[in-house]
């Protein structure tokens, strides 16, 4: 299969194309100029394309006898900011930059456009023992310009002119961990081995992740699946685990000491509120499930790497770099 990876150089971007060549697929890479131009012996080949093109002509050369589209480059960073500039910027890199390759991909008669989204277009948080499901009516946060520009793209792609078209299949992914993760599990990686006392034991939250290798894997499926088009689909470990088990898991895959420690949750928000954190403890304390069984139902897909070992590959990665 021919395929072409938006946002190659990416953390999720590089582990595909990888896993595509491990699998025996061709790659088109679309990455940053350094490397446009050159190909390897491995079946990969490298492109670029500027990285907020919304020029469908820019992008058919690119698109020119593929087969299936990984669209993974986009703005990801700083998606609460409300300010006009920024929903300009963000709705030109996930909405404008989507439907300008999209279109040329149908021009190029691409077979099918897989979209990685996000479970934010879903909200901040979910209510506890409640997760979100594919069919969960997705209500983005007002704030939340990234969501929203999400959002807007998941829907041209879906809308019936462009399905006419193509097949597109809108991935929504949650925090993705693994091998030069970044972020704020690369934040959490360093607290869990600092050592330092954490006052966080009081936290009992559950909250849903996916390895890269699940990750990587389920994308290649929903690209292949003939009953992926058109649809909707998540993907999770199935393991979801609180911010103090997370931790404790990376400190053990570490070998480290997890010292954690109890403070009221009311308590520890107050103090993260008053030193203008409260954001940061949203993300530590809330819940966020999502429940892909539809979706693993669908493509008969089940996670091949379990959040443990996930976790311990993560850290084994991070020791050696």
């Amino acid at each position: 299969m021919k395929c072409l990876v938006t946002g190659a150089n990416g953390f999720v971007g590089a582990h595909l194309v990888r896993h595509l060549l491990n699998t025996g697929h061709e790659v088109r890479a679309v990455v940053s100029a350094e490397l446009a131009g050159t190909a390897n012996a491995h079946g990969v080949e490298y492109v670029r394309v500027a990285r907020s093109e919304v020029d469908v002509a820019a992008w058919q050369s690119a698109c020119r006898g593929m087969e299936v589209i990984f669209h993974l480059a986009g703005r990801a960073h700083h998606g609460h900011d409300a300010s006009e500039s920024a929903r300009s910027i963000y709705f030109r890199d996930n909405l404008e930059m989507t439907r300008a390759l999209a279109r040329a991909a149908i021009k190029e008669q691409v077979r099918r456009f897989v979209f990685s989204s996000s479970v934010t277009v879903y909200g901040a948080a979910s209510a506890a023992g409640q997760p979100f499901r594919e069919d969960t009516p997705a209500q983005p946060r007002p704030d939340d310009v990234y969501a929203q520009s999400k959002l807007a793209a998941e829907a041209f792609l879906l809308s019936d002119e462009t399905r006419a078209a193509i097949e597109p299949v809108v991935v929504r992914l949650p925090l993705v961990y693994g091998a030069g993760v970044k972020g704020n599990m690369a934040m959490l990686i360093k607290l869990a081995q600092s050592g330092l006392p954490l006052p966080l034991t009081g936290i009992d939250n559950r909250r849903s992740f996916a390895n890269i290798p699940n990750c990587v894997d389920f994308l290649l499926t929903a690209a292949t699946h003939p009953d992926a088009a058109g649809r909707i689909l998540l993907i999770s470990d199935r393991e979801d685990v609180s911010t103090p088990d997370l931790l404790r898991a990376i400190a053990r895959a570490s070998g480290k000491p997890a010292r954690l420690f109890a403070v009221p949750p009311g308590l520890l928000k107050a103090a993260c509120a008053l030193i203008g954190k409260a954001a940061y403890f949203d993300k530590l304390a809330g819940n966020f499930q999502v429940d892909p069984a539809a979706s693993c139902a669908l493509l008969d897909w089940s996670p091949k790497v379990r959040f443990a070992k996930g976790i311990a590959q993560m850290c084994a990665a991070d020791r050696s770099a």
